[in-house]
């Protein structure tokens, strides 16, 4: 794409001037176009007149021209970091013409940011969809929608905001069925800037799982405890023995002791034992 191009727009927007007696007649609405934020925007000044005296840009922004010629001049506008009106003017046989070009700066929809709360949840129980824009312009002219694969769950727009880049927020709260793990959530955000001589920018997030159970973890890990308490070979749990741990199992035999050490521990109790006889 060439430096100087834009969103939605060719890289040089033409403003036809009309010459007195030309048989023309010059348009009633201003040209409209968009720009993003802090870009370059290319502007070529035409007239219809055969031999125009002038052909100008008026702007506050800097600018640079770029080619000249007998009925148009080329010009660049530097960094049109906010909203503007431009005038192409000439001079046809004495008098001046212009033409006015209004320009509207935009933001696009560069992260669009999806998140499920909680991410895991139980069938019958609610969660919530929220998705987000940090920065975006217009803000009237964006759309967020909410996805369960292809189906739209849900559709937010907004009113009129700064003109400086905004963050944008949509919630939906649903209710968990079995299905909804079958599909991926998504977020799409649309900035449609049609209306103001662009066109429409799409960005799309990262698709979101959401992992339903039929029973809550914590209540499944409780039932396999309660089925392992059960089971006659599971483990009875630590014990301890002379400040040392071992684990007994249900045969009643020391585990996690060598053979030859488990037997100097029998031999041992067994001649305490006859000591304690004696006396």
């Amino acid at each position: 794409m060439s430096p100087f191009g834009f969103w939605g727009l060719p890289a040089a927007l033409l403003a036809l001037l009309y010459c007195p007696g030309s048989g023309e007649k010059a348009p009633l609405q201003p040209e409209q176009a968009t720009v993003k934020r802090g870009e370059p925007y290319k502007v070529n000044c035409t007239s219809s007149c055969p031999h125009p005296q002038i052909i100008g840009l008026e702007t506050t922004l800097n600018k640079v021209e770029l080619q000249k010629h007998a009925q148009w001049t080329e010009f660049l506008v530097l960094n049109v970091s906010q909203d503007t009106v431009m005038y192409c003017h000439f001079t046809c046989s004495g008098k001046q013409m212009s033409n006015t070009i209004s320009v509207r700066v935009f933001h696009p929809p560069e992260q669009v940011l999806l998140e499920l709360q909680p991410a895991w949840v139980t069938v019958g129980r609610p969660f919530t969809i929220v998705c987000s824009v940090p920065a975006v312009a217009p803000l009237e002219k964006l759309t967020l929608t909410l996805l369960h694969g292809k189906k739209p769950l849900h559709t937010q727009t907004f009113g009129s905001g700064k003109d400086d880049p905004q963050e944008a927020t949509a919630t939906h709260n649903a209710t968990a069925h079995k299905e909804d793990g079958h599909h991926n959530f998504s977020c799409r955000a649309e900035l449609d800037l049609r209306s103001l001589g662009g066109d429409v920018i799409r960005r799309v997030s990262e698709a979101q799982a959401l992992q339903v159970y039929a029973v809550a973890p914590e209540t499944e890990k409780d039932l396999q405890g309660a089925r392992s308490l059960e089971d006659p070979e599971t483990d009875l749990g630590p014990t301890y023995m002379s400040g040392v741990s071992t684990t007994t199992a249900a045969s009643g035999a020391p585990q996690g002791l060598s053979p030859a050490l488990a037997e100097g521990l029998w031999q041992a109790v067994g001649l305490l034992g006859i000591f304690l006889f004696l006396m």
